[in-house]
């Protein structure tokens, strides 16, 4: 009886529009619902405060963890913003095509509904003016996208299907149907599209148009692919989807709806966390939220910036080195980097880049050399090359620094930052997948490109690893050494960032101010110290192994019925390999 009670008062409350989430919006559009509405029963409240909570008592509601990521703030994105306007700018006779290609995605309300009521093209202005289309990558437009064409290049740059059939896809089968029908007119079932990466694709295979010297639209090419990168991996046979890592599973029992109060837990639940690796934004958009028109409180992004950092540092990439004195005075150390993710890295827009950092010291803690190293006056890595650092095998100056990246490149093969001019890429050295293969799916689109592709230590095999040697002469005979290195990662390159400042538009203007006082810090995904000790301490040269794994070379490779695979340990130990 007392359930009963309880759910009557919460209809009552609900039909009145009591205000449990007065901070999202809560318009209506002929297709869509704002967040707000979806917040009424999807997140806690004082009187059910039991459901969308995990056993810990934590609330891991889909509208809280949301409302702090870079899809729900898609639309309000400075950068973006910023960047849109940019090209405008370059190519004014092309602002339709420009406002509506980069509002498709960073507003699927606002745009689906607009061409739904016949418009051609939506405009930057009219999202500007429409709340509900500032909702972002919203829960009503990830959740009302149609099988139908999912995973067909038909589908991809925002080519979703949605329909006025009033229908939203949940990963729960028999869904309770009359609350969400009551309150917002909609009918939840069952999809199992939630579930799936190709629901993601839609919008994470990107392909944006090119111009040529006139201004002309010649072609298309891929602005973003981590779809089709993770098609080329072993992750799909493992049955591992972009949700696997972006909306990671909880075993726990959870109560997914206040309504009615009875409701069944329901179990595995999908945290909607939505991390990537773009904690420099992150961090911009809590200072300014107030300014951007964010709903998230500080609390929110700090509890989505350190998910962030956890994904970047403990689930992205691996260091493992060793050493080995070629002569008396000249040290070689391998460094090898392990991609753990299920697609290229870094991945997605072109401005991301990750770097490698070695220094060596002395026993008196004296550099001696240093490669990669970054420079926060400046606000860039030392010894970059003018135009874009090359893809290195072998490095063995200072000034040559192993940088993984994707550099555009327009019509007459120049280094080039404007999207609307990107026909290509000239360097694509990004650490592929583990089974990613040039016979692979949609290799045309994601292919490496530059002196990596004839790297046999790149991505050797498919192992989604590349290994830098690094020789290092001039040393002394007598000495022992410490050797560290890190592998950095930046959202925004500087360079990338810098090519905006020659566009003066209000949006780059402002996006410049908070530039200015946040600064780009890389972050470290991985690190590791190594004690080089000299030739005459060691005896007899050889590789010293870390504690951690190492990829070792083995000849024949490929494999013969014989195969042989050298290891020497500086210490007598425990070892263990796997083939």
């Amino acid at each position: 009886m007392q359930k009963k009670i309880l759910s009557i008062v919460l209809f009552l409350l609900v039909t009145i529009g009591y205000p449990f989430a007065q901070d999202l919006p809560t318009q209506t559009s002929t297709l869509f619902s704002g967040s707000g509405n979806c917040a009424v029963c999807h997140q806690p409240v004082e009187m059910n405060n039991n459901v969308l909570r995990d056993t810990q008592g934590n609330d891991i509601s889909p509208v809280t963890l949301w409302k702090s990521t870079m899809m729900a703030n898609a639309a309000k994105d400075p950068f973006w913003q910023a960047k849109m306007t940019a090209e405008i700018l370059a190519n004014p006779h092309l602002q339709s095509i420009i406002e509506d290609k980069c509002i498709t995605c960073h507003s699927p309300l606002g745009r689906t509904e607009a061409l739904y009521h016949g418009e051609e093209f939506y405009t930057y202005a009219e999202m500007l003016q429409d709340t509900l289309a500032m909702d972002g990558v919203s829960c009503t437009a990830c959740h009302q996208i149609k099988s139908d064409n999912l995973g067909t290049p038909e589908s991809y740059s925002g080519h979703f299907i949605i329909e006025d059939d009033r229908i939203i896809y949940g990963p729960y089968t028999n869904p309770l149907t009359r609350p969400m029908q009551n309150r917002v007119n909609y009918t939840p079932i069952f999809g199992e599209q939630t579930h799936q990466s190709d629901l993601c694709a839609t919008c994470h295979n990107l392909f944006t148009p090119y111009v040529d010297n006139e201004g002309i639209v010649v072609g298309e090419a891929p602005e973003q692919t981590p779809h089709l990168e993770w098609k080329n991996s072993i992750y799909p046979e493992k049955n591992i989807e972009c949700q696997s890592c972006h909306m990671p599973e909880i075993d726990d029992p959870v109560v997914i709806s206040t309504m009615p109060a009875s409701l069944a837990a329901r179990t595995p639940f999908a945290k909607h966390i939505f991390v990537g690796g773009n904690v420099y934004m992150l961090r911009l958009q809590k200072k300014y939220r107030a300014e951007l028109g964010i709903t998230a409180d500080a609390a929110d992004f700090d509890s989505t910036i350190a998910r962030t950092l956890r994904l970047l540092q403990n689930e992205s990439a691996d260091l493992t080195a060793s050493y080995h004195w070629l002569s008396d005075d000249t040290l070689q150390v391998k460094l090898a980097i392990k991609n753990n993710t299920g697609h290229k890295f870094p991945t997605s827009y072109p401005s991301r880049r990750a770097w490698l950092y070695l220094g060596l010291r002395d026993e008196n803690s004296k550099d001696l050399f240093e490669s990669g190293k970054w420079d926060v006056d400046l606000d860039e890595i030392i010894g970059l090359d003018a135009e874009y650092e090359i893809h290195h095998d072998l490095i063995n100056n200072p000034v040559q620094v192993q940088v993984y990246q994707s550099v555009m490149k327009d019509v007459d093969d120049k280094v080039n930052y404007t999207l609307l001019r990107a026909a290509g890429y000239i360097k694509d050295n990004r650490i592929p997948p583990e089974g990613f293969s040039k016979s692979g799916p949609g290799y045309d689109s994601t292919a490496i490109i530059g002196l990596a592709e004839n790297d046999l230590s790149f991505n050797a095999n498919g192992v989604g690893t590349d290994t830098i040697t690094y020789k290092i002469g001039g040393l002394k005979i007598d000495q022992d050494y410490s050797l560290n290195a890190k592998l950095y990662y930046q959202t925004l390159s500087p360079r990338f960032v810098r090519d905006l400042w020659q566009y003066d538009t209000p949006q780059v203007s402002k996006f410049k101010s908070y530039y200015q006082e946040i600064t780009n810090f890389p972050v470290t995904i991985d690190s590791l110290a190594l004690n080089i000790l000299s030739p005459t301490s060691i005896g007899e040269q050889g590789s010293v192994v870390p504690d951690h794994p190492i990829l070792v070379n083995a000849y024949p490779n490929p494999f013969n019925p014989k195969i042989n695979i050298n290891i020497r340990l500086q210490h007598a130990g425990k070892l263990s390999f796997e083939i």
